[in-house]
């Protein structure tokens, strides 16, 4: 192969070995002995054919060939058509058994792909739990769905794939070539001289093009997912402003250009097999002029053309795989660079290990600085709070004023520049903030909710929960009315809790919180869409919590939800700015 070939090759087989875990790595090192014997039984089964088919065109053959001669002598038969049949029969029992051993082995490489697409959808689903929460919502959501559902399998199946498609052609073609190298010297450099530069020549005129081929279907593929999002999530917009048409418009244009993309990819990859037709009756012709007219021997054609011709009968298939599948590798080299971190990182979010964090006292905001990233200065500058344990803590301020950041540093979802979060006496570091994160719920303006039943959803990722606490939570969420008869196995909750109004989604999360017995309750603009009764019943299951041993912060645009609240802070462009009581709130508004 020429270096342009080679690089795409051995470059695509680094990454691959180098991204791999531990015991995948392993595996593929397996695969890959087990694809190169593979190759040696196939040419095996060629090998034997050949002195068979020339036997049966030439009943001499056997005597004057010494190891069928050998076989006869054994088998102690004496008719050639009784013997040519016993090996025929012997043969056919060997390709059965090949064919089985193809089968296997075809079993255990797609075994591995699919493994290792799982692998890498799973690493990739886990590096993104695991990200920095202002980094995580920086991420486009399309892109995530992309990098963990469509490209994993290209991953495995374009480019591992293709490694165990080239590495087995390459192996039948050296021993072909070099078979040839020593059986008939010219017809060696006559293919070194004509089929291998058309490989050589089609690739560095196309490299450059594939890969932006793959660039584009990577783009696009986001582009389709965020149409379907607008389709979707934006339903009751489109419908509204009549915008239906250009929705669909746009999402037509977006795949005549993948499919434009594809045409060109699929048609690139049928190319190069015709040129080597071509170029293989280009040989045969120059085999005729040089026999007819240099050498002056025309006797010299007939053995150098079916040497050549068998030559290409095998040579050809194998490079008509090679050289598009190396294509292909350079086609999706893009994702090299996207499951980098992903496959490298060592994974922080299994289960949190070390003493858990006793939370009975206070928690301690101190001294604390933020600044967003790629931003120039500071958003919080030297914040401390202290917020007790079982206290209910209201924050109001204008929109913009630290708000949500400042309850995310409490969380732990958002590391502050410097300062210290401190429980009780343990300092939140690195370490221990997972033990921490544990003992929080957090209860937003819009709610995930799971399609799935009423305990499904309190429960949340347990398969196994405990009835008891089930009720217990769903009695202190006040969601014991609204469920009267049914069994919260029995109650089925609809995508994103369709059938449920705005206060029920908020008591279910309540109910999340206190099923998962959570310390720490963060009420984000909770109320702030609901209507005013629904606002006063979530009101009531605040005032449940009141001496139940819970902390609850209450972050409120609505200062009625603050009702209940033993204390509220104002804050403003990033500072608290003072502390205050309800009717204080109630009095100034």
């Amino acid at each position: 192969m020429s270096n342009k070939l080679q690089s795409a090759y051995f470059s695509a087989y680094k990454y691959v070995v180098k991204l791999l875990p531990p015991g995948l790595k392993k595996r593929f090192w397996s695969v890959q002995v087990l694809i190169i014997f593979t190759s040696f039984i196939d040419l095996i089964g060629l090998a034997i054919f050949i002195p068979l088919l020339a036997a049966v065109a030439d009943g001499s053959m056997i005597d004057e060939m010494a190891f069928l001669r050998e076989i006869k002598a054994f088998t102690d038969v004496e008719d050639n058509s009784v013997f040519l049949l016993l090996l025929f029969g012997f043969a056919l029992g060997f390709f059965f058994l090949r064919t089985l051993f193809i089968l296997f082995s075809n079993w255990i490489q797609f075994k591995f792909i699919y493994d290792l697409k799982d692998a890498i959808s799973t690493a990739t689903y886990s590096y993104y739990l695991d990200l920095d929460y202002q980094e995580f919502k920086d991420r486009d959501s399309a892109e995530m769905i992309r990098e963990l559902m469509v490209n994993p399998n290209q991953f495995a199946s374009l480019i591992v794939r293709s490694l165990f498609i080239i590495t087995a052609e390459l192996v039948v073609l050296i021993f072909v070539v070099t078979g040839i190298a020593l059986f008939n010297w010219k017809v060696f450099i006559l293919i070194g001289v004509t089929i291998f530069p058309v490989a050589v020549i089609f690739n560095m005129l196309v490299k450059k093009r594939m890969r932006n081929y793959g660039n584009t279907l990577n783009d696009y593929t986001v582009f389709l997912y965020e149409n379907a999002y607008r389709g979707v999530l934006g339903f009751v917009d489109v419908r509204l402003r009549n915008k239906e048409r250009v929705l669909l418009d746009d999402f037509l244009k977006t795949q005549k250009v993948t499919n434009k993309v594809n045409v060109r990819i699929g048609l690139l990859g049928v190319v190069p097999a015709k040129i080597f037709e071509l170029v293989t009756v280009a040989g045969l012709i120059i085999i005729y002029w040089y026999g007819a007219f240099v050498a002056n021997n025309p006797e010299l054609i007939l053995p150098l053309i079916a040497v050549y011709a068998a030559a290409g009968y095998r040579v050809i298939p194998s490079l008509s795989k090679i050289v598009p599948t190396i294509l292909v590798l350079q086609q999706y080299s893009f994702l090299f660079k996207i499951y980098e971190k992903p496959l490298q990182r060592n994974a922080s979010l299994e289960n949190a290990e070390g003493h858990s964090i006793n939370f009975k006292t206070e928690i301690s905001l101190s001294n604390i600085n933020f600044r967003f990233r790629n931003a120039d200065s500071d958003f919080f500058t030297g914040v401390s709070l202290r917020v007790k344990k079982n206290e209910i803590l209201g924050v109001i301020g204008r929109s913009g004023s630290g708000k949500t950041t400042l309850v995310n540093i409490i969380a732990g979802f958002v590391k502050p520049t410097s300062g210290e979060l401190i429980i009780d006496d343990t300092t939140i570091d690195d370490k221990n903030i997972r033990l921490w994160m544990k003992k929080i719920s957090y209860v937003q303006q819009t709610p995930y909710l799971e399609k799935g039943s009423l305990a499904k959803n309190v429960a949340f990722l347990e398969e196994n929960y405990d009835e008891k606490r089930l009720k217990d939570a769903i009695d202190q969420a006040s969601l014991t009315d609204f469920l009267g008869n049914i069994d919260p196995a029995n109650f089925e909750i609809q995508e994103n809790g369709k059938n449920l109004s705005g206060g029920q989604k908020q008591r279910v999360i309540i109910a999340r919180a206190l099923y998962h017995n959570a310390d720490l309750i963060i009420l984000d603009e909770a109320t702030s869409a609901l209507d005013n009764e629904t606002e006063k019943e979530i009101n009531e299951t605040v005032n449940i919590l009141k001496n139940s041993g819970v902390t609850v912060i209450v972050i409120a645009h609505r200062h009625t939800t603050l009702k209940f609240s033993d204390r509220i802070i104002e804050m403003d462009n990033g500072r608290i700015i003072g502390e205050t009581t309800y009717q204080k709130v109630i009095a100034n508004s």
